[in-house]
């Protein structure tokens, strides 16, 4: 049953990254994943970095389908202990892109402050599900 279950399941494609940098004298760990929920969209390359106090995400997004995908990424940022941090003013953790066709799109997501260390970016389709 299992084996059927996964079988019909939605495809998922994850990517992930990360790297070590020393915070008030503590080594501790930086991160990136990337989901992607979305039928005929990879994710790949992803890099992580740490530069002047601050995480940098990149990775890219291909769409291997025929038609143009409209798709909704969205993000939240961690601390080190893995919680959440708080929404800025004006911080809008998300963005609307148009993937054509046969296309590779770069996209960059930077940290809010030096306190978000760790990135969960999940990609959908702005499709509707009926």
């Amino acid at each position: 049953w299992l084996c059927l279950a996964l079988l019909f399941a939605p495809s998922c494609a994850t990517t992930s990254a990360s790297g070590t940098m020393t915070v008030d004298g503590e080594e501790v760990e930086f991160s990136a994943d990337v989901t992607s929920d979305v039928d005929d969209v990879d994710v790949g390359h992803t890099l992580v970095r740490q530069l002047d106090g601050r995480v940098t995400a990149q990775f890219e997004l291909e769409n291997d389908d025929n038609s143009p995908q409209r798709l909704h990424i969205t993000w939240d940022w961690l601390d080190s202990d893995g919680i959440a941090l708080r929404k800025g003013v004006g911080e809008t953790p998300e963005r609307f892109e148009v993937l054509p066709a046969g296309e590779i799109k770069t996209i960059t997501i930077q940290a809010p402050t030096n306190y978000a260390i760790q990135i969960k970016i999940r990609v959908r389709s702005t499709r509707s599900a009926l």
